[in-house]
């Protein structure tokens, strides 16, 4: 089988390192992977082939540069993992169709809804789909009414930007939590706020963005990693959470619960989505029911546990996207896997050091 070169944006991102595996694992062909970041000394820059620094995904020259080193590296495909960037290659993906270059992006017309956490719910509970008690808000004023609404003080509560990723702009408001106890027995990383602080935080600015006031979801967490064909379930595979640090599991086992699934199943094709992505989900405090509470609409930080498990997602996307054959697969139940961090070296010119 033919060769191919793969673009992987975001090399600096957690999930690039596990996404890289999947590709160097792949035996029926040779993957050439060449890495683009706006960080130079991008954690990932020594595990691929090539590298690029580009602007980051605000910058109107983006696309341009992104496109360019396409054409010099000769890329087939293009897998874009920054959240931020999906929207620019939904919109400009004829220019790279037009040269040969897959992109694995949705349609502009869908992320629109998915990466909206408040979009989201609210088609959602339109299509008649189990979602958690939540209220979008468009000031303090209306955030403090929602809280209250929520059951605020006498339940804990969720609040989230309704745009954002990787735990940006989401905490957690629960008055039986002891401030004091979170400061000595709890890292600095925790997701809880008091409810003043937060108001306080809000005055800031003039105005906010768009948020979520949420019921907390105290349950099980779930993860489900897709690749799907204009809303038909190509593959599936469900990871529970063992041990979660903001949002990012370290460590889980791979299951197969058929109703996180068959939630998750119900959103993608009501919503025709298309191509690599992932749903995560919390179940309520007496895990009778599962919430999808975000939609991550490209290849997850956690999908390399999947292909450990024997269903290699990042690949079987590049496949689809090349119009070849899909195989079969069922993941092998009971994987686990635990996440540790390890270290890169790079010398003064930014060349990998072996060490």
């Amino acid at each position: 089988m033919n060769g191919i070169t793969v673009l992987l944006t975001g090399c600096g991102a957690p999930g690039a390192p596990g996404i890289i595996s999947c590709l160097r694992k792949v035996k029926e062909r040779k993957i050439r992977i060449v890495g683009v970041d706006m960080n130079p000394n991008a954690g990932a820059r020594g595990l691929v082939d090539g590298f690029y620094t580009v602007p980051p995904a605000k910058d109107p020259f983006f696309i341009d540069r992104v496109f360019e080193v396409c054409l010099k590296e000769r890329v087939d495909v293009v897998l874009p993992i920054v959240t931020r960037e999906l929207m620019k290659f939904a919109l400009a993906r004829k220019v790279f169709e037009e040269r040969g270059i897959k992109v694995s992006v949705m349609e502009s017309e869908i992320l629109e809804i998915v990466n909206n956490k408040a979009a989201l719910l609210s088609k959602m509970r339109e299509i008649g789909l189990p979602t958690p008690w939540f209220m979008a808000v468009h000031s303090i004023e209306e955030l403090e009414d929602a809280c209250m609404k929520a059951g605020y003080p006498g339940r804990a509560i969720c609040v989230k930007a309704a745009e954002g990723n990787g735990s940006r702009g989401v905490r957690m408001i629960d008055p039986q939590k002891s401030r004091f106890d979170l400061f000595f027995d709890s890292k600095p990383n925790s997701m809880y706020i008091s409810y003043e602080e937060l108001i306080r935080t809000l005055r800031e600015k003039p105005q906010i963005p768009e948020m979520l006031v949420m019921e907390l979801l105290p349950g099980t967490e779930y993860s489900v990693d897709v690749l799907a064909g204009n809303g038909k379930i190509l593959y599936e595979v469900s990871r529970r959470g063992l041990s979660v640090l903001t949002s990012n599991m370290m460590s889980l086992v791979i299951d197969d619960n058929r109703q996180v699934l068959d939630l998750c199943g119900a959103v993608a094709e009501k919503l025709g989505m298309d191509g690599n992505f992932g749903f995560d989900l919390l179940y309520n405090e007496d895990m009778t029911q599962p919430y999808i509470i975000e939609v991550n609409p490209r290849l997850t930080a956690g999908v390399v546990s999947c292909a450990a498990a024997g269903v290699n997602l990042p690949y079987l996307g590049i496949k689809r996207l090349l119009g070849e054959y899909l195989p079969d697969c069922v993941p092998n139940y009971g994987t686990r896997m635990a996440r540790h961090y390890v270290e890169s070296f790079f010398d003064k010119e930014g060349k990998p050091i072996e060490w």
